[in-house]
């Protein structure tokens, strides 16, 4: 015959049983929902998830489906529960802090449903941190209820009581709400029913139950109602037993709680066999049993056969009490042979979940190692790069640098070259000065000798020509002078061009007005025939510069009694242009000097001939003018044959008066 079950081992059976303790203790939040799972909402939450959703309620979804199953399918709800907390991290920061919060605390219940404390301890470890960073005290509250219940289980009521200290101290503030003070107080009495301080037990129960009431919580009125008969039960007080049972079997039958009421009936067959009423046991555990199996509550009906079993022993009807204790001892290798089983999954179930943990961990820290290794590469190439612009920069500062080298060493080079042409050009000039001076100076140095000889000799008609020859002496350096400022400005472009209407006519009577003199002291002759009324569009100083060149070299290089003509005329091939000639009748020039002049550079060598009087520099000056005004020099000559030289210069508006040719002859005088 199997002894009757003890009777604190059967209260403890029947604490667990209604919740009090530990292996139960889910957050209130999560509670709520586990404590009406209906197979019918399960299955629309389930289908609701299979669709496409946004994250956020996909999140509300994962986390309502783990709370309604974390108590009676812990395994099955801990996938759920594992994808709202990865879901719940995996949003923005300003949607992720309460939806991750709800997560764990829902997936930390699962964990100490199936018995991995250190799993659901870290998560609630995360959750209090986080509570505390958004001041939610109901959260907080619950982490620590959770904490102390998992304590609980492990028989460390010290450090469970640390915890449900902490908690208390919370429920005074605001924000915590009745369902978590209701659940911490059941808690808090189950530990000390634990410790067996009964009277501690039921004040704590007796306030979860006022809470209970209040709230309008019938499954948990019923729950501590239950539980405060355990303990009357405990210290004796068998009349507020009854009332108790009886209060807690009624709100039961209201809501057709099976599980409730076999745990409710038992209790009362408890009750009635300390009581000595045996009839009514018996009848009360059969009423269990009955309602034990209609909903399938194996342990219920074993706690029924045990009762009916020792009931008919102490009746005396021993083959019965054979047969219940058979049925007892079937159902409890049964029950075994099923918790065997059940620790057999839940050993299998956290050996998966630490492992899926480990690996969790390890795919964390190496996606850390890769997001690491990543920045690293990141923080290399951008160094790469900057290394890469820097260097690019250097290299065209560099060519930069270069070519602004390479510039300066030309302007360098041209400015060098410059100053070597300047100071060839200055040494040239002095030259030419120097060169075309001697033969003024020379004479007028003879014409010193003539006036000594002559006044020795009292020779008045050789005083009577030394004027004349004075006045030649003077002409020539004053033109020399003349031609060297002359170029001397032009080569600076300093002497500006401003042309203005000169007759022509005017032109050569000046110029045969100034060589009047030096051509009738050798015995020479100037003409000249241009149109009445023939203007040019010119600059004045430059034109009489270049006539006076042309007459003047006419003079110098023609023999004694020769003849110079000067003739104007519009250019046949561009009536607005004019030609000026100047003809003499010299030794001319062979072709090869013709050429020579007409090419060679604006300053020309000194000549080599101890016979020359000059270097050309008037020539190269009137070919500078000529061009200055957009006309051109040709000579034309032949040893013994003269020289001619024409220009053309532009013609000024024509006026309405005839053309009358002008023409004029000089003879020389003494």
């Amino acid at each position: 015959m199997h002894p009757p079950m003890a009777r604190l081992g059967f209260l403890l059976m029947w604490l667990m049983a209604i919740g009090l303790l530990p292996a139960f203790s889910a957050p209130a939040a999560a509670l709520a929902a586990a404590e009406q799972p209906l197979p019918a909402a399960v299955e629309e939450i389930r289908q609701k998830l299979e669709t496409q959703l946004p994250d956020t309620i996909r999140l509300r979804l994962l986390t309502a489906m783990c709370a309604a199953l974390h108590t009676e399918q812990p395994a099955q709800a801990l996938p759920y529960g594992e994808s709202a907390v990865s879901l719940a991290r995996s949003l923005p920061i300003t949607e992720q802090s309460a939806a991750l919060l709800r997560s764990l605390l829902c997936l930390a219940s699962c964990y100490a449903n199936l018995s991995n404390g250190p799993e659901a301890l870290t998560l609630l470890s995360e959750a209090q941190s986080l509570a505390r960073r958004l001041q939610d005290n109901d959260a907080l509250a619950r982490s620590y209820t959770s904490q102390g219940s998992i304590y609980h289980e492990r028989r460390d009521s010290t450090t469970a009581w640390r915890y449900y200290r902490r908690a208390l101290e919370l429920t005074s503030q605001a924000g915590v709400s009745s369902r978590t003070r209701m659940r911490l107080l059941g808690n808090v009495g189950g530990l000390f029913f634990y410790r067996q301080q009964y009277q501690r037990a039921m004040h704590y129960d007796s306030l979860a139950l006022a809470l209970a009431r209040r709230a309008g919580d019938s499954t948990a009125q019923s729950n501590y109602l239950s539980s405060l008969a355990t303990y009357q039960m405990q210290v004796g007080n068998m009349g507020r037993v009854k009332r108790l049972l009886t209060q807690a079997l009624a709100i039961s039958r209201r809501q057709h709680a099976a599980r409730n009421q076999a745990n409710q009936l038992i209790m009362f067959s408890m009750y009635y066999v300390e009581t000595e009423q045996p009839e009514r046991a018996e009848a009360s555990a059969r009423e269990a049993l009955k309602v034990a199996r209609q909903s399938d509550y194996l342990e219920r009906v074993l706690d029924a056969y045990s009762i009916l079993s020792s009931e008919a022993a102490e009746q005396g009807r021993y083959r019965q009490a054979y047969e219940w204790n058979q049925r007892y001892l079937a159902l409890n290798d049964t029950l075994n042979s099923r918790q065997t089983m059940q620790t057999l999954a839940t050993a299998q179930v956290n050996y998966e979940t630490q492992e899926r943990a480990r690996r969790l961990r390890f795919l964390t820290e190496q996606n850390r190692q890769q997001v690491w290794n990543s920045r690293i590469l990141a923080v290399a190439v951008a160094v790469l790069a900057i290394g890469l612009l820097v260097t690019v920069y250097l290299y065209r500062n560099l060519r930069r640098n270069r070519a602004a080298l390479a510039a300066n060493n030309q302007a360098l080079e041209k400015a060098s070259e410059e100053l070597r042409r300047v100071a060839v050009f200055k040494d040239k000039l002095y030259a030419i000065v120097a060169h075309d001076l001697r033969g003024p100076v020379t004479a007028f140095a003879g014409v010193t000798s003539l006036i000594d000889s002559y006044i020795a000799q009292n020779d008045q008609a050789g005083l009577a020509r030394l004027p004349a020859l004075v006045r030649q002496a003077a002409d020539s350096l004053n033109h020399l002078l003349d031609n060297v400022l002359n170029w001397a400005v032009s080569q600076t472009g300093e002497l500006e061009c401003r042309p203005a209407p000169l007759l022509v006519s005017e032109l050569f009577a000046e110029c045969q007005t100034l060589y009047q003199t030096t051509a009738a002291a050798s015995w020479q002759t100037i003409t000249m025939s241009a149109p009445a009324g023939l203007r040019l569009m010119v600059d004045h100083n430059m034109v009489r510069t270049i006539l006076r060149n042309l007459v003047g070299n006419a003079l110098k290089f023609m023999p004694a009694g020769g003849h110079v003509h000067l003739e104007a005329a519009l250019d046949p091939d561009d009536p607005q242009m004019i030609l000026l000639s100047c003809t003499d009748t010299g030794p001319g020039m062979s072709a090869g000097n013709v050429a020579a002049l007409m090419s060679s550079p604006a300053l020309p060598e000194p000549a080599s001939t101890p016979h020359a009087t000059g270097l050309g520099l008037g020539l190269a000056l009137c070919r500078a003018f000529v061009h200055r005004h957009g006309g051109t020099l040709v000579i034309q000559s032949r040893p013994g044959a003269g020289t001619n030289v024409t220009v053309s210069l532009p013609a000024a508006p024509a006026t309405p008066a005839a053309h009358k040719v002008v023409k004029t002859e000089k003879s020389p005088s003494l």
